[in-house]
């Protein structure tokens, strides 16, 4: 358990470098689990990809191709209409600290303050790996911390050829 923790400081501590990569949302008055809104987008004349727009509304390819069926993601025909999926159904759980959403492949965050809710984008796990689901809760905050890669995650660096070093290295 201790392990998910590091890994969950440690996706934690390289999103706080790309905090532009988060939305944030007002939370409903009324008990609603519905956040946000659609926006429309008219695809400009200027050959950009499907995922370029993505990027410019921080909204993943996956989510744009879902919402888009039918369109190039390459290249979208010119003057065709868009829909950015930037409306979402929050998590049916507390919304107090940090909640993981595997299945969308999101964190949300509820300040303490409240009223409002950050929502991140994430990745987790290895291709080919179960990743554990799990209710955990963080135990301490400790200010650059320090991490070693274990022996399993040397080994399979090693099969790719690649090295990891075997001494601490310290989050940045």
């Amino acid at each position: 358990m201790k392990k998910w923790l590091t890994l969950l400081g440690a996706s934690l501590l390289g999103m706080s470098s790309h905090l532009t990569y988060a939305h944030e949302y007002l939370l409903p008055t009324d008990g609603s689990r519905i956040i946000g809104e659609n926006v429309s987008y008219t695809v400009p004349d200027d050959k950009r990809s499907l995922e370029t727009i993505a990027a410019q509304y921080q909204v993943g390819l996956l989510n744009m191709m879902e919402a888009n069926p039918g369109i190039d993601p390459l290249l979208p025909e010119a003057g065709k209409t868009l829909q950015i999926p930037l409306q979402m159904i929050l998590p049916d759980t507390v919304r107090k600290g940090i909640v993981i959403n595997l299945a969308e492949l999101r964190l949300y965050y509820y300040p303490k303050e409240g009223g409002t809710v950050d929502v991140y984008p994430i990745g987790i796990g290895q291709l080919g790996r179960e990743t554990p689901e799990m209710v955990t809760s963080v135990s301490q905050l400790i200010k650059d911390p320090t991490w070693t890669p274990t022996a399993n995650i040397r080994k399979n660096y090693a099969a790719k050829g690649s090295r990891t070093g075997s001494g601490t290295s310290r989050a940045r």
